[in-house]
């Protein structure tokens, strides 16, 4: 009998990935307060890259299997998860162009995240 597919390790998965953003991005502006590293744009889409394949890889290493699933799922959630709270604080709309990229990353970070995941579990 095949698995069900879980929302529930999918919301897991775009929670990890919000908290792991958050502590990456505090990392990250101590050591832009702190030293004279310019900051650059490629940095946050590392940060964002990384919170979404650590994520995905997580969900799909506690399913098993379905990793690229799960994976896309948590990219996609975790987009729509950041474009609803710059919704609710932001007063200008989203850069739809930034958007794209941000969905690319996330897409391909989470899918490859969760595919690798699922492999470790076996």
């Amino acid at each position: 009998m095949p698995k069900s597919f879980k929302f529930s390790l999918v919301l897991k998965g775009i929670l990890i990935s919000a908290l792991f953003a958050l502590v990456l991005s505090l990392l990250f502006s101590l050591i832009l307060a702190f030293t004279k590293i310019p900051e650059s744009g490629l940095s946050f889409h590392f940060i964002f890259g990384i919170s979404v394949f650590f994520g995905a890889a997580l969900t799909s290493y506690q399913e098993g299997s379905k990793g690229l699933y799960y994976g896309l799922a948590v990219g996609l959630g975790f987009v729509i998860f950041l474009l609803l709270i710059s919704a609710i604080l932001a007063s200008s709309s989203p850069v739809w162009l930034g958007l794209a990229e941000k969905s690319i990353i996330s897409l391909i970070c989470g899918a490859v995240g969760g595919i690798i995941g699922a492999i470790l579990k076996r």
